[in-house]
């Protein structure tokens, strides 16, 4: 530690100097000082550690490892903000986060992965367009990863847009033909496309690869109850295991069964 500690002192001592924003600071010196700043964050030293990484960025603004770990010690600081019950400071860390994340893509030599957890963070903070734009990098840059398009999917699909939700699913499944989430992600599209036999096929292959999973069993009956097999969806919810048998929206399901089953016996 005190090795680290020097060279903050040096950064430090620095920091006031009248220069251009660029990188101040050697490699080692970077690397020494990420490495302090992880050491007081391992130790719960939120504080510290977030005094370290500012001075860091003020020195090495462009240093593509300087921002992406300033951005880790923010999120970290926005889970405790979290636990202590301050949404607004948790959300403040966060949306700082993503900036050193974005700015972190710029400069880094491969940012396939970066690109990746920039869009995952822009999605948490409900930036879907920007969401949008960093996981079509992160699927473009890396033609071997199936979360991207998955994800991307997720976005159309919460928004109905059931065609853009279809193709990104596609993508995904090119990609990993046997991911579970993304059979049925794609069995609950050609569901509400009216596309019901596929759907189910599709429901039933998922849930045979992961048959244990219970919610995988809760979108193949949402699929079931769409495709007008309310019977059938009903059975499986009565089925899945508490907490979420219990759970709203396992309410919310079962009283669309019980209601598409009243109106089909009148």
């Amino acid at each position: 530690m005190i090795p680290a500690l020097l060279s903050i002192a040096l950064i430090v001592g620095c920091r006031n100097a009248d220069s251009p924003k660029e990188s101040q600071i050697t490699v080692e010196q970077r690397r020494t000082t990420i490495n302090a700043a992880m050491d007081f964050l391992d130790a719960g030293k939120f504080t510290e550690s977030l005094a370290i990484m500012e001075v860091l960025v003020d020195k090495d603004p462009s240093g593509s490892d300087t921002q992406e770990s300033y951005g880790l010690v923010l999120l970290a600081c926005a889970a405790r903000a979290d636990k202590a019950g301050d949404a607004a400071q948790a959300t403040t860390r966060r949306l700082r986060a993503l900036e050193a994340y974005k700015s972190a893509c710029k400069t880094a030599s491969d940012p396939g992965l970066l690109y990746l957890s920039t869009a995952q963070l822009a999605h948490m903070v409900e930036l879907t367009g920007e969401a949008k734009h960093y996981y079509t990098l992160a699927h473009e840059s890396n033609p071997n990863d199936a979360r991207a398009s998955f994800f991307i999917s997720q976005i159309y699909l919460l928004d109905k847009n059931w065609s853009d939700a279809k193709f990104w699913i596609e993508q995904s499944l090119v990609r990993d033909m046997h991911e579970p989430y993304s059979l049925l992600t794609s069995a609950l599209i050609e569901a509400e496309l009216g596309n019901y036999e596929e759907a189910n096929e599709l429901a039933k292959r998922g849930c045979s690869i992961r048959p244990t999973d219970s919610n995988l069993r809760f979108i193949q009956a949402r699929v079931l109850r769409i495709s007008g097999e309310a019977e059938h969806a009903l059975a499986i919810l009565s089925a899945l295991p508490e907490p979420l048998r219990s759970s709203p929206i396992a309410f919310e399901e079962i009283t669309n069964c019980e209601r598409d089953l009243a109106a089909r016996s009148q």
